[in-house]
């Protein structure tokens, strides 16, 4: 691990000294997750050219990169890009609006049951309700519990990526698993773990 950190900080330097290929080699490393998040935000053909587009103004302002986190600087264009794609769309009535940020949340207790063959097998269709559930959430709450749950972020990394203060960010991440729960709960999905 600390020799791929000082490999990422050598090409940064280089990427920095303009070096293309050094470039290139650090946008490879986090093109696939970067176009995973930013697809899940989006959930259509808009996520590859939303990655392009990070990806391409990354490059023109490597210059101004203070260091850190190579991949959470890149991560945090990209979701910048994929909410303003988002929030986009609500004004032109393409998504439902989000609610208020401080609205309150119904709680749905799960309920708990022994896992069966059915359930593991229902698994790859509870995934995709999940990732529909986090699509219908405000945008700022599905990036937070994207970017920790699904992509391993710390939440300090979080709020560096969300420019949120870390409170923010845990409570974005709360109202989104419970969101997310709820969702599940509503389509009869029970967690095991309950």
């Amino acid at each position: 691990m600390q020799h791929d950190a000082a490999a990422n900080a050598a090409l940064v330097d280089r990427a920095r000294r303009g070096e293309a290929r050094a470039f290139e080699d650090l946008a490879r490393a986090v093109e696939a997750p970067l176009y995973r998040h930013v697809y899940r935000i989006l959930g259509n053909v808009d996520a590859e050219d939303v990655v392009q587009d990070a990806l391409i103004s990354a490059w023109r302002s490597i210059g101004s990169f203070e260091g850190g986190s190579f991949r959470a600087w890149v991560f945090r264009i990209a979701t910048n890009r994929a909410i303003d794609v988002v929030r986009a769309r609500r004004r032109r009535g393409e998504l439902p609006l989000d609610p208020p940020e401080d609205a309150e949340v119904e709680w749905a207790e799960p309920v708990a049951t022994t896992p069966d063959p059915a359930e593991i097998a229902s698994q790859g269709e509870a995934l995709a309700v999940v990732e529909e559930a986090l699509r219908g959430l405000p945008a700022e709450q599905g990036a937070a519990l994207m970017l920790r749950d699904m992509e391993g972020f710390s939440y300090e990394e979080i709020a560096m990526i969300t420019a949120s203060e870390i409170g923010t960010v845990k409570s974005r991440i709360h109202r989104a698993r419970v969101g997310v729960r709820n969702v599940l709960v509503s389509r009869g999905w029970r967690s095991s773990a309950g």
